[in-house]
């Protein structure tokens, strides 16, 4: 089954992904990394909730880079090195990315974690 038909525990919204940002930074600074390997083993697994929280959790991020610097970025007067993503928004675009071809990344193990919180795993 494809990510279209999961229901996810939250809705993924500004403020789910806030909170899961938010418990994925306290986990990181407390180094609980059960945090962190519950989301790797469920991008190693692909699996569905996960992935649709990743790509859920990405689409707001787009948004709210669209609402704080949507115009800096359409602006043809804006030098080209100011025209790029919000850091949290390509991480998590990379990440759903990498777990989407089975090949998740280490380097994202954080971001996994906070999706699999998101997704109520």
């Amino acid at each position: 089954m494809g990510s279209a038909g999961v229901e996810i525990a939250e809705w993924v919204n500004h403020n789910t992904v806030e909170a899961a940002f938010r418990r994925m930074n306290e986990a990181r600074a407390k180094r609980r990394q059960e945090f962190a390997n519950k989301g790797m083993r469920a991008a190693r697994e692909r699996d569905s909730r996960l992935m649709k929280a990743l790509e859920g959790g990405a689409e707001v991020l787009q948004t709210i880079q669209e609402g704080q610097i949507g115009r800096t970025l359409r602006d043809a007067s804006t030098p080209f090195g100011h025209k790029v993503d919000l850091t949290e928004y390509s991480m998590w675009r990379e990440a759903y990315i990498a777990a989407d071809q089975g090949q998740p990344i280490a380097a994202f193990e954080w971001i996994y974690g906070a999706a699999a919180e998101l997704a109520g795993l």
